[in-house]
């Protein structure tokens, strides 16, 4: 397939989206032009392995928006001297630097830079395809990108309720080519509210990397959660219920890995149940750390609020652990089969999450059927798979 195809994301940092959009670039660029468009350059490589051959080009040189967004954290929770110590941190006396990044940070935020710089783009090149991975994106690219340009957009995230977000979604989608959802709830729930709209929503799962080569046995006593420590996440509900663990006696370790804004209040609140010699917090880990660590659990909890998807479930699932969620989290509900590959709690019942983890690690051969069965499931979204659909919406069909 002769095309060039221009994915369009906010940055190459940590995040599900960023971890998806360099799965897709490697896993086509044997059959198409591939190059990447970043707004902000957060980190000197990125943080997912993205192959040579695939260009990638930042419209801002700078990580302000980490900063900005970790100074705003602060203050919404009224930590304002805290937050002029973080500052001092970050520039100690490098007051250049300072009134440099203050002065961008007003451009991006307030006068339209964070858009100018994509609009420029825009004008000046021309690419085949235009892959958008953020609603307010898509809304540029179909007022700015060539009209003769296939033009997709890539939903990653529920709406959960929030009506407003759902309905910018839809509007900033709606002279799109294609919308591509994430889960098949979702692509139902879109097209009945574009009916009739330029726009036509398609379902193409996130995937796995490959196939992991190794099954967990389930003997240990590890429970194992992965991914950004932010507050959708659920993860202080997490330490609560392995707290019930502790009271009722049971052996166990949890790791978790990853890392983000609510480390350390998460590492107080660990100390405050008097957990630290049960959880252990491993930061941002490689994959083959993260591999190793799959193979030595029984047990991969999620507490997440809200999860549109939930690779980290397949992840889990291909390495033959069990899974156990809440329900809240949407995309769960689409991965998990109950009884069959793991457990979906409903109303975020801690004492009944902790039940199903007791139960699982006293019994690891049903452990060991549950990620078995995980492990069949999960193939259904390795790359052969996936790629198939990508190729046919990059066709245009």
């Amino acid at each position: 397939m002769n095309k060039h195809l221009e994915i369009i994301v906010f940055h190459l940092g940590y995040g599900g989206i960023e971890q998806m959009v360099s799965n897709l670039a490697n896993l086509l660029k044997e059959d198409i032009k591939i190059s990447i468009v970043a707004f902000y350059k957060l980190y000197e490589t990125p943080i997912f392995q993205i192959d040579p051959r695939i260009s990638v080009t930042y419209l801002y040189n700078t990580d302000v928006p980490l900063k900005v967004k970790k100074y705003n954290q602060l203050l919404r929770k009224g930590k304002v001297f805290k937050m002029i110590a973080t500052v001092f941190q970050d520039y100690k006396f490098h007051l250049f630097s300072l009134f440099h990044d203050f002065f961008l940070s007003c451009s991006i935020y307030f006068f339209g830079g964070r858009y100018r710089r994509l609009k420029k783009h825009l004008k000046q090149t021309k690419a085949d395809v235009y892959l958008s991975t953020r609603h307010e994106i898509s809304k540029i690219l179909t007022q700015y990108g060539k009209e003769e340009s296939f033009k997709i957009g890539w939903e990653h995230n529920h709406y959960h309720g929030d009506m407003d977000y759902k309905k910018a979604v839809v509007n900033h989608s709606q002279d799109l080519n294609r919308l591509v959802l994430v889960s098949r709830e979702l692509t139902h729930d879109y097209q009945q509210d574009m009916n009739g709209l330029k726009c036509q929503c398609v379902y193409i799962p996130n995937m796995l990397s490959y196939d992991f080569p190794y099954i967990s046995n389930c003997q240990e006593k590890r429970i194992v959660m992965i991914g950004r420590l932010e507050q959708e996440k659920g993860l202080f509900d997490a330490i609560d219920v392995v707290k019930r663990l502790q009271e009722r006696m049971i052996p166990f370790h949890l790791d978790i890995v990853g890392d983000g804004p609510l480390r350390k209040d998460l590492e107080k609140y660990v100390c405050s149940k008097n957990l630290t010699s049960y959880v252990q917090f491993h930061g941002f880990q490689q994959r083959t750390f993260i591999e190793q660590l799959l193979v030595h659990s029984s047990v991969y909890l999620m507490t997440s609020f809200t999860e549109s998807f939930g690779l980290v479930l397949l992840e889990a699932m291909n390495a033959g652990v069990p899974v156990i969620a809440f329900d809240s989290a949407e995309g769960a509900k689409e991965l998990i089969q109950n009884d069959h590959n793991g457990y979906l709690i409903q109303n975020r019942d801690f004492n009944q999450m902790a039940d199903r983890i007791i139960y699982l690690l006293n019994n690891p051969n049903v452990a060991m059927q549950l990620g078995k069965n995980g492990k069949e499931f999960s193939r259904n979204f390795l790359p052969v798979s996936v790629k198939a659909m990508w190729l046919s919406i990059l066709r245009g069909e």
